[in-house]
């Protein structure tokens, strides 16, 4: 039992500093994303912290399973590169002996995994969508800034006003400037209107130039105008990929739309890979003084980005409906588990065979 707390103990706070620093890298590549869409008019600048927290759920469902299966690879990597391993199995433990001093710790992982894939992250998704749509319905020229440039039509372009008038949502003095495929358009307008038009939002713009063309030719066209609409962004396409992700997991179970079941079997991916990269884990750690000292590490990560490349390409087969729905990722789970017990059992037999000469040379000093 002192063994066992012993290994617990480690694989916990490893596993643990392995989550904090992955998760600190995501969370600011995630605030990044947000002020982004914040910048385009997407997202409410109030909204800032609730969106990142709610994007955090589904980084967390990512990085638990990873975390843990580092931790544990680190950590057990350690206790061969001290000798504290090689005297673990002197004493008679087995490397499965391991695996189910372990196991208690696996379960607590896979639950918590379970609870965030499957309740967690479809609510999360739920009020992701609903404040999309909210700021679908609310986006207009309010969104913008008095005297700065900001990102809105496009990536590439830019729109400035000089002032904004909330009561009546009336901008004054307009700089535009959209990139399309095939021109680019440079629009200066007195004022400006928001209006809706077939489900679209449009602004009106009043009494200004428009010049259009090709940059690097002389195929330009200016124009004046009493009246010109541009369209505003549509969050339609956004919307709609948040759907799979935001229904909930009994619905999904009793949906018959193959992207509905595709998205069941990709929502299952954490919690099951949880035993998959435990199996590897412990099977990867074995190493001798005389291997380069990350060799495992290296080919840990190796085998867990083919695993998560193999089940991104499952899911996307099985909503194509190229893979049996009855078949679904199993295959995937089933073939590096094979392999992790495959490895498992035969580094256990090379012990198997060593620990009755040692016992031996014992005997005979």
């Amino acid at each position: 039992m002192i063994m066992t707390r012993y290994l617990r103990k480690q694989c916990t706070q490893t596993s643990l500093v392995v989550l904090m620093l992955l998760f600190l890298v995501m969370v600011g590549t995630l605030f990044t994303a947000t002020l982004r869409a914040i910048a385009r008019g997407v997202l409410a600048p109030d909204l800032l912290f609730i969106e990142l927290s709610l994007r955090s759920v589904d980084v967390l469902n990512i990085l638990i399973p990873l975390s843990f299966f580092l931790g544990l690879l680190v950590a057990l990597s350690g206790l061969y590169r001290n000798q504290e391993a090689v005297m673990l199995h002197a004493f008679g433990w087995s490397l499965r002996d391991i695996l189910k001093a372990l196991a208690p710790l696996a379960v607590v992982v896979f639950l918590i995994t379970t609870v965030l894939a499957l309740w967690v992250a479809p609510m999360a998704a739920q009020l992701s969508k609903e404040l999309t749509s909210r700021a679908s319905e609310e986006i207009s020229l309010m969104g913008l800034s008095e005297g700065k440039f900001q990102n809105f039509f496009s990536d590439d372009g830019v729109i400035y006003v000089e002032r904004i008038d909330p009561e009546s949502k009336r901008v004054e003095n307009i700089f535009a400037n959209i990139h399309h495929p095939d021109r680019i358009d440079t629009i200066t307008a007195a004022y400006g209107y928001e209006f809706t038009e077939k489900g679209h939002k449009y602004v009106a713009l009043f009494d200004g130039y428009r010049n259009e063309g090709i940059p690097g030719s002389n195929r330009y066209h200016m124009m004046k105008f009493e009246r010109n609409d541009i369209k505003l962004p549509d969050l339609k396409q956004e919307i709609a990929a948040l759907d799979e992700q935001s229904k909930s997991t009994l619905a999904l179970w009793h949906s018959d739309n193959i992207l509905d079941q595709a998205q069941l079997h990709f929502r299952l991916v954490p919690p099951i890979s949880v035993w998959v990269l435990f199996l590897l884990a412990v099977s990867l750690s074995k190493t001798s003084h005389r291997e380069a000292k990350y060799i495992n590490l290296v080919t840990g990560l190796a085998a867990y980005i083919l695993l998560i490349n193999m089940l991104t390409i499952g899911q996307s087969m099985l909503a194509q409906g190229r893979i049996p729905m009855e078949l679904g990722l199993w295959w995937v789970y089933v073939l590096f588990g094979a392999y992790g017990w495959w490895r498992l059992r035969r580094l256990d037999g090379r012990l198997m065979v060593r620990s009755p000469l040692m016992v031996k040379g014992g005997d005979a000093a």
